[in-house]
């Protein structure tokens, strides 16, 4: 005969809190023993779920109170199937899962006041004969899978997901399990996972746990995901110069109003998956992760170091703020597009082709939307390109532009800083074919502007080797058909990091004739002889005369809606750790991100944020391929859009406003 455990009054008060661990130190399996003989045994349960985290500065210390600070949002709560997993103290399943149906919430009191509702059930689960009798248990709530959560504990810690939401009789159901927390901001304590189950929490009979008033268990849960809301507002004309040069040399510098038009939004950088349980595992030096979870001291000392003084564990909520998501535990982050290989990151970099296919959302579009838990550590931060590794708002659009006060166009166009005296980079527009003449009346081509930057390149004349001069017509010709804008090719490049959206002067090819190179060792003619320069070694000389430019590329039908240069805004979403009161930072749009503490940035399951752009003022990111990942630039140190992020019941993240 097999009995079973009746777990009686099943309140299901949902908190959303974080905390995790298998370190749970039991004494003596909590005196429960072993099942000598199949039976049924009974326990009181109350399962909470939390509320949010909630809008407010969080007292301008990071750490959300009460009353103000959570939101519990709306329909976000809705139970459809729930299961609880039994272990023994070694963490090892004990018999087999049990489904409990959840009907008629309640109120949870106000002395739960981060708690949202409360459910009340009766459940039972069987064990065997010789089975360790429970000590801790789990709560899933709306999982996809539950077959999939009956794994020992060190093992459930690195089970992931691919959605954090999921749709069943027409509504949005919201998977949850155990709120992952320390028991104490102090000493080596590991974090728990399980509930602990005592010898004196468990009754012969049902009767028996349902009148054990003050033997209730309680489970905290909480949402899988991170809830994000994006609105954006006034956009600024960025104003700038261009330059056209004159047949003699002269220059001439109009006036060029750029207006950026919002297309799509989407979240960069999103983990690709999530833990099924809040996670503070160990990631070691190749970016793997550990067998061993963090103490409290160690995570504390990662999260704070250089003395952060942000409070991110709240055992008094049952909650923490911070967690381990699988985009932690990796080796490097990418520092430009060709970094990005799927197979081995944990983040999802979009295109702006998959955006202008309808991926992420319109730019319109306030609606709060879920997203997994998306956090980095100090590898991250500590990386070549820590703005490419943390979950960031991406606003993609194109710009439509005006110059010396002309008709607005739509057009690809260029930027480059040299020679600039300000901090504004010149604007420059294609060539016409065969030309260096603008394609757009009134501005520079980037063709000339390149062309007067360029002095490597001679001609041999009267036996004397003269440099040749875009001002004379002549050479202008003999220039334009050997030298294009492009991407320099890979075996140009090498080694170095070059961005997708950079662009330099290159020859086309050989076969020019008389065309030498100054490489610093003489004219060199073009070849593969001796004292010549291969082609590959001379387009190598001219890159790293001219450098780069920065090309915004464009449909090549102005009649096109989003017609126009292309580019994209990148957001960081700020965490409770940006409002320490040890963060030196006065501003979100000027981030100095060797000065960032783990925390700083980042989602957390079971927050809420909203960025809200006040004003675009700046110039974006350029994007030169639709089909290349939007990894953001590691040599881009400004964030130029207004925004603020709040953290909800869901917990909620205080406002940050950036102008862009």
């Amino acid at each position: 005969m097999r009995k079973e455990f009746l777990y009686g009054t099943l309140a299901l008060g949902l908190v959303f809190t974080a905390c995790k661990s298998d370190d749970l130190t039991i004494g003596e399996n909590n005196g429960n023993g072993v099942a000598e003989t199949a039976q049924t045994l009974y326990v009181k349960m109350a399962i909470k779920g939390g509320n949010q985290a909630g809008t407010r500065a969080a007292g301008n210390d990071g750490n959300p109170v009460e009353g103000t600070d959570f939101d519990p949002g709306l329909g976000e709560s809705e139970v459809q199937k729930a299961y609880f997993v039994f272990y023994d103290n070694n963490g090892n399943v004990v018999g087999d899962y049990v489904q409990v149906e959840l009907k008629d919430p309640q109120s949870a009191s106000t002395a739960d006041g981060t708690v949202e509702k409360y459910y009340q059930s009766v459940v039972s689960v069987g064990i065997r004969k010789g089975e360790n009798k429970p000590t801790q248990v789990v709560c899933y709530i709306n999982p996809t899978t539950p077959v999939d959560l009956t794994k020992p504990l060190y093992e459930i810690q690195t089970v992931t997901r691919k959605a954090v939401t999921r749709s069943a009789d027409g509504k949005t159901y919201f998977p949850m399990s155990n709120s992952v927390y320390y028991g104490s901001n102090a000493g080596e304590i590991a974090p728990t996972i399980a509930v602990p189950i005592n010898a004196d929490q468990l009754f012969d009979s049902k009767d028996a746990a349902l009148a054990a008033t003050d033997k209730t268990i309680e489970v905290f849960v909480e949402r899988y995901a991170a809830k994000l809301a994006f609105s954006h507002k006034d956009v600024n004309p960025f104003t700038t110069t261009s330059t056209v040069y004159a047949t003699d040399g002269t220059s001439t510098d109009p006036e060029v109003v750029l207006t950026f038009v919002p297309e799509r939004w989407a979240l960069n950088a999103e983990a690709n998956e999530t833990f099924v349980i809040k996670s503070f595992r160990i990631p070691n030096a190749a970016g793997g992760i550990m067998t061993d979870n963090y103490t409290w001291a160690a995570a504390n000392e990662v999260i704070n170091k250089n003395s952060g003084n942000w409070v991110w564990n709240n055992p008094g909520y049952h909650r923490s703020y911070w967690a381990c998501s699988p985009a932690y535990f990796t080796a490097k982050y990418p520092e430009v597009a060709s970094d990005v290989d799927p197979a081995v990151l944990h983040q999802k970099y979009y295109t702006y082709a998959e955006l202008e296919n309808g991926a992420g959302f319109d730019a319109d579009n306030k609606t709060p939307q879920y997203f997994k838990e998306t956090t980095v550590g100090r590898k991250a931060l500590d990386s070549e390109n820590p703005q490419a590794a943390v979950a960031s708002v991406i606003l993609v659009g194109h710009y439509e532009l005006t110059v010396a006060g002309g008709d607005a166009v739509k057009s690809a166009f260029y930027t480059y800083s040299r020679g600039k005296s300000t901090e504004k980079p010149g604007v420059y527009f294609p060539a016409q074919t065969g030309t260096a003449n603008s394609t757009v009346a009134g501005g520079g081509s980037m063709m000339m502007r390149f062309l007067q930057e360029l002095t490597c390149l001679y001609k041999m004349e009267n036996g004397v080797h003269t440099r040749f001069n875009p001002n004379n017509a002549d050479d202008l010709a003999t220039l334009v058909g050997a030298l294009e804008i492009k991407r320099p090719d890979a075996d140009v490049i090498g080694k170095m990091k070059v961005p997708s959206r950079y662009y330099t002067l290159q020859l086309k090819g050989t076969g020019f004739g008389n065309i030498y190179v100054a490489n610093g060792d003489g004219y060199k003619e073009i070849g593969d002889g001796e004292g010549q320069i291969s082609l590959i070694a001379a387009n190598q000389v001219i890159m790293q005369q001219v450098q780069f430019c920065n090309y915004y590329a464009s449909t090549e039908d102005a009649t096109n809606a989003n017609a126009g240069g292309k580019a994209y805004f990148n957001i960081p979403v700020l965490h409770y750790g940006w409002y320490r009161a040890s963060n030196k930072h006065t501003a979100t749009s000027k981030i100095d991100w060797s000065n960032l503490q783990v925390g700083d940035l980042g989602m957390v399951r079971n927050h809420s944020y909203s960025v809200n752009v006040t004003a675009i003022k700046g110039l974006g990111t350029a994007i030169s391929d639709y089909e290349a990942p939007i990894v953001p630039p590691a040599d881009t140190k400004e964030q130029y859009v207004s925004y603020k992020v709040n953290i909800l019941k869901w917990a909620v993240v205080p406002p940050q406003n950036v102008e862009l």
